[in-house]
Parts: C-alpha cells; structure tokens; sequence
C-alpha cells in the first residue's frame, strides 16, 4: 500500500510539470520617434500556448499574441497613456512569433512602459527590452513579474544597463522553472550511482552545455530550436531507459526499438505537417546515437567502470541541452549587442542553480540512503522516462 501511495504520489507531482518548457523568455526592441514609439516582441510560439484563451481559440498564434499584447502592454507620456495606432505580426523564423506594435504619444515622448504580457500565465517568465533611437542603444531591462514598468526617462540615455552580477543572480533564481533541464539532472545521478561518477556527469554535461551557448552565441552554429526541444525530452526518457538497461543482460532489443522509435516520431510529425522533410535526418540521427550509445554501454560492461565513456556521453547530451537556451538568442534579435555579457551572466547563474540543486539532492540520498526502500529510484526513474516520452512527442507533433 505504501509503495502504491508513493507512485500515485510521484505521477501527480510529475503531471503538473508535463507542459514545463526549458525557460519562459520573450524579448523586445523599442524604437523611439518624434511622436510615440513602436516595438517589436519576439517570443517562442510554444509560450503562446500557455495562454488561458489558447483552448478553443479560433486564432492564429500570432493573433493570438498581439491581442494579448494589446492587453497588456502600455506606453505613458505625461499626459497619460499613448494609444496603440496599430499592431500586427512580422515575419519570423520556424517557432516563433513576432509582434510589432506602433504607440502614438501625440506630441510627447514617453517617459514609461508598463509590461504584462505572459507573466499571468507564466509568474517565471523573464523578457529582455532594449530602447534605441535610431541605431544607439539607449538602455536595456529585465522585466520579471515584479518589475514590470520600465522607466525610460524620456528617451536620455539614463545608462540603464543590466550587469552580470544582476542577470547571475536571476539565473540562480530561474533554474527553479527549467523542470526537464532538472529532470535530465535527476537521471544523470541516478545512472551514475556514485559521488565519484556523478561529478564526472555534471562535470561533462556543463561542459557540453557551455560549448554549444558559446559556438550558437558566436555564430559557429545554428540549430532549429524546436526541434532540439524536442530532443531534450528524448534525452531525458533515454537517460531513465539507462537506469533500467544496465541491470539487464541483452539490451539489442531495446536499444533498435529505441532508434525506430525516434525514426517513427520523426515521420508522423512529417506526415502532420509539424516538421519539415529535412528534419527527419535529425530524428534518425539522434535515434542511430541512442542506439549505437546504449550497445556501446553494454561492450563496455558498465558504465560505471568507464569514466571516459561518462564523460563524453553527458558532453554529447549537454550539447543538446546547450541549444535548448542558444536557439532562442540566435532568433531573438539579442546576438550582437551589449546584453551579450549579462546574458552569458544569466546562463552562469543558471548553471550555479543547478551545482546547488545537484548538491542538495545528493547530501539528501547521502543521508537517506539506508531508509529509503529500493523501489524509489525505479519509481522515479519510470517518472523521468514517461515525461521525457511526453516531452518528445508533444514536441515533435504540437
């Protein structure tokens, strides 16, 4: 019976976390003209979907997201509040959605922006804003659902700029919202087993992760960002699937199944029209490198005798998850700007965030150990595989 409590348990905790996306994040340039200002906000489409009107909506996203702008979103000049003259969707890049807005101020210039837009739905999202006029950057803010009006000052260049320490120390706070980054970490210390290997795992998957920020943020790389969202929920069914296999003699089966399974998902979302013909050589790809990883894993006897193997496994894995955050910027409008630096600050802080949750949870199985009863890990492990499964699929196909 308890044992029976302790799933039930687990599955309710793990369905409130099915919809998690890696980080909520929009971002916004705002112009400055002789009679108002106008902006442009570029989110990720699956953000939209977290819309409470989403649900039976006959709109597009797009239409979606501008009326939800329209609400929520407002610009003040002196004698109050400037109306929106128009506002409408640009053209954007696969996954996401753009927004320009066009605010008139009459024949004064705003001295204030109050933003709304996603926190209701989302009280972790975070957005970016940076105000020019013309090409000079004039100031730049992190917008969070406790300092959603942003001073502009008229337009002066008041040197509102965000600092490393600020966006380090958001990021320490921000990881709490990236639960299949976290689940991912779960699995990493449940394959590894020991305290050794399981800083030889972290240490390799934030090495991965920091290659591919720094390769997308520098222009060596791109990556479709849905897909590698995609791929990150397969990355954390495949680590769980790793916790059982490793107990198991023959692993041929599952480690083949493993690879139609990613092939078969890439031709259904290609038969639904959510995928592009091109983008089947990724789901093959990703499908052959689980398979060819999970036999390699057995060659090898185990994996905990094999640091190396550990090592370049969770590189391989952390490049994936590196993309996850990477992907947005590169579509964003942020890349080539001075928000560069807190934005490397930001992704710091995330990865101290997650040191500190890794420290955590394995002083917690340190001390517990004894009392806790062997079926735990396997139930949490069976967790992380059915989200991860969720994550791929709904994923692939939305």
């Amino acid at each position: 019976m308890i044992r029976q409590r302790a799933i039930v348990l687990i599955l309710l905790l793990a369905q409130s976390y099915a919809h998690a996306h890696t980080r909520s994040e929009s971002y916004s340039q705002w112009y400055l003209t002789d009679n108002g200002i106008s902006s442009v906000v570029t989110i990720a489409a699956r953000e939209i979907t977290r819309l409470p009107g989403y649900q039976g909506s006959e709109q597009s996203l797009p239409e979606l997201f501008a009326s939800h702008l329209s609400n929520t979103v407002s610009v003040f000049a002196t004698a109050g509040e400037c109306g929106i003259r128009s506002s409408g969707p640009l053209e954007s890049a696969a996954g996401f959605v753009r927004i320009e807005s066009i605010f008139d101020c009459g024949d004064q210039q705003p001295h204030s922006i109050s933003y709304r837009a996603m926190f209701e739905a989302a009280p972790s999202h975070v957005h970016y804003a940076r105000l020019y006029r013309n090409t000079e950057l004039l100031a730049e803010s992190l917008i969070t659902d406790t300092s959603t009006t942003w001073i502009i000052s008229g337009g002066e260049n008041t040197g509102n700029r965000m600092t490393v320490g600020a966006f380090l120390a958001l990021g320490v706070e921000h990881i709490s919202g990236g639960f299949d980054h976290i689940a991912f970490l779960i699995g990493l210390l449940l394959v590894a087993g020991t305290f050794r290997l399981s800083i030889v795992a972290i240490t390799g998957f934030t090495v991965g992760h920091s290659v591919s920020l720094a390769a997308a943020v520098l222009g060596f790389v791109s990556a479709d960002a849905r897909l590698v969202e995609a791929f990150i929920g397969f990355t954390v069914a495949l680590i769980a699937l790793e916790y059982f296999l490793l107990r198991q003699n023959d692993i041929r089966a599952a480690a083949w199944s493993t690879a139609l399974m990613s092939l078969g998902a890439g031709f259904i979302a290609l038969i639904a029209g959510t995928i592009g013909a091109s983008s089947i050589v990724a789901f093959a790809g990703i499908g052959l490198f689980a398979s060819c990883y999970l036999l390699l894993l057995k060659q090898s006897g185990s994996r905990g005798k094999n640091p190396s193997l550990l090592f370049v496994a969770t590189c391989t894995f952390g490049l994936i998850h590196g993309f996850g955050f990477a992907g947005f910027l590169m579509d964003s409008g942020v890349l080539g700007t001075r928000l560069i630096a807190p934005l490397f600050g930001f992704n710091i802080g995330v990865e101290i965030g997650q040191f500190a949750i890794v420290v955590v949870v394995l002083l917690i199985t340190r001390l517990t150990r004894s009392h806790i009863p062997a079926v735990v890990p396997q139930i949490v492990a069976a967790s992380l595989c059915g989200l991860g499964i969720y994550w791929f699929a709904s994923r692939s196909f939305a």
